[in-house]
């Protein structure tokens, strides 16, 4: 039976949580106390087809999604951090980025286990 290009792309895509803890005095901090950012992306080139912040609201997100959608989490990774400093102003931004970077460490680090 030959699979289908959906059953591959969906094999091919990953979901990948990077978290951080947030800053004392945020309204954020009293909720959930740690910030989850989540991405779906494509294994082979990091490519982010979906993303979602635990601590923001539904307008948060796809404020998130305009800056992520269609980027790499490798290639990109710089310009992503730089929009997100730029664009994003909240107390939250610190946490934000460092969730940013363990997602892309754990994404690292996924990829040279299925390489073994």
């Amino acid at each position: 039976m030959r699979t289908t290009n959906k059953a591959r792309r969906k094999k091919e895509i990953v979901y990948v949580v990077g978290y951080a803890r947030l800053p004392d005095g945020t309204t954020a901090k009293h909720v959930y106390s740690i910030l989850g950012l989540g991405m779906e992306l494509e294994r082979e080139n990091g490519k982010i087809f979906e993303v979602s912040c635990t601590t923001l609201p539904s307008h948060g997100n796809e404020v998130l999604r305009k800056i992520f959608v269609g980027k790499s989490i490798e290639k990109d990774f710089d310009n992503l951090a730089k929009e997100i400093r730029s664009r994003y102003i909240d107390r939250t931004r610190g946490a934000l980025l460092a969730a940013l970077e363990d997602l892309l460490k754990r994404f690292n680090e996924a990829k040279k286990q299925n390489s073994r």
